[in-house]
């Protein structure tokens, strides 16, 4: 293999030959081959003085020391590369830990934001969904969600749950939840009116409404004033109306002239009916009953309650005698799954499983509160005869 000084002068040497075809052979050869069997020598005199190597040179012999200089320079050139090369790498590996924690934040950087996906599943499909207060769309629904705390909320028909859920990042959320379709609410009910002796004329709320007895279909649900005039006198009641259900009222009238009788006013917290003998003579949470003057022994009751409580009493002629029902206390126990916050209408009763409860006879309010299954609202009715039991499952 030729060495760099030798493949030097092989480049070169044709032009220096050109340059000197009539020059005698033996001029310049014999020292050409003196110097390449002597490389250090020459490399050592060029680099002591390179003034030297051409003071009494031809052009070949000129050319001949120029490529043997090259080769002496071309092992420096190669050491300073290799310092360049060293330095570049104490640089890199003093950089590579800041790097590489760059790299790792980068790399958590983009985990914390990644979109986490939330399901929404409810028996019967169809339920809307909103989202942070954003409709997303009807059940069955699978969505890509933020990560972090949202408030979704799932309507179907009048019936309405609303759930805090928290999704991490990358995380899958599913709940599933019975949502019963609820008929829609029925908003009216009936009256019927009786009179002793009957055909009396009646109004109801001030309009004409035909003479007693008479039925009356499609009243609202709430209060009606119903007054009825016979030919011994008229008397006035208010009645309450419950949705879907029939309201009975009957009203006594004197059957003589004259001031012969008297009046009973009945007040309770919840619908009442006030019998004497057996025999209805008037109903309502407030009513005017007209009666015969003296001593009464009636029976006020509400049976669906299983309340019922006997009173005498005492009525003058052309005067109001009051009767007051104040509802009795019963126990109410309360349970829910998997436990939650209870309140009885607008008061807190403490935390699930709760027993022994003083509520009183009638409709309350429930509601169920949970930190991850919302809040749930009950309407129960307590009744005189008890056991009163409300459980409640959340999860469903």
């Amino acid at each position: 293999m030729p060495t760099p000084a030798s493949q030097a002068v092989a480049d070169v040497l044709p032009h220096a030959v050109s340059s000197e075809a009539a020059a005698p052979r033996s001029s310049w050869f014999g020292r050409l081959l003196r110097r390449l069997s002597s490389k250090t020598g020459l490399a050592t005199a060029v680099e002591r003085d390179p003034l030297l190597a051409f003071a009494s040179e031809s052009p070949v012999e000129a050319a001949i020391s120029a490529a043997a200089a090259a080769s002496v320079q071309k092992p420096r050139s190669r050491a300073r590369l290799w310092v360049v090369l060293a330095s570049a790498l104490v640089i890199l590996a003093a950089a590579a830990p800041f790097a590489l924690a760059q790299i790792e934040l980068l790399r958590a950087n983009a985990a914390g934001s990644q979109p986490g996906r939330l399901t929404i599943v409810t028996h019967p499909d169809g339920a809307s969904v909103m989202v942070d207060g954003q409709s997303r769309g009807m059940t069955p629904l699978t969505l890509s969600v933020s990560p972090g705390p949202h408030t979704v909320s799932i309507r179907s028909g009048i019936n309405e749950r609303v759930l805090p859920v928290t999704v991490g990042a990358g995380a899958d959320i599913v709940r599933d939840l019975e949502m019963t379709n609820t008929p829609s609410p029925i908003t009216s009910g009936a009256l019927s009116v009786t009179t002793d002796p009957p055909g009396a004329h009646v109004t109801i709320d001030g309009a004409p409404a035909g003479t007693s007895p008479v039925t009356f279909d499609a009243l609202s649900a709430e209060p009606h004033t119903v007054i009825v005039t016979g030919a011994t006198g008229s008397a006035e009641r208010t009645v309450t109306v419950a949705a879907g259900h029939t309201a009975t009222v009957v009203f006594s009238l004197p059957k003589v002239s004259g001031p012969v009788g008297g009046w009973l006013s009945v007040t309770a917290p919840f619908e009442v009916q006030v019998i004497e003998k057996d025999e209805v003579i008037g109903s309502g949470g407030a009513a005017r009953i007209m009666v015969a003057a003296g001593r009464h022994d009636i029976l006020l009751a509400n049976r669906a309650l299983d309340y019922q409580e006997s009173r005498h009493v005492e009525v003058a002629a052309g005067t109001t005698t009051s009767v007051r029902v104040d509802a009795p206390k019963v126990t109410l126990s309360v349970n829910a799954r998997p436990w939650a916050d209870v309140a009885i209408d607008g008061n807190d009763i403490g935390q699930t499983p709760i027993a022994n409860v003083t509520a009183s006879v009638g409709t309350h309010q429930l509601v169920f509160r949970h930190p991850q299954f919302g809040e749930r609202r009950q309407s129960v009715v307590l009744t005189g005869k008890g056991p009163n039991r409300i459980a409640v499952d959340l999860t469903k």
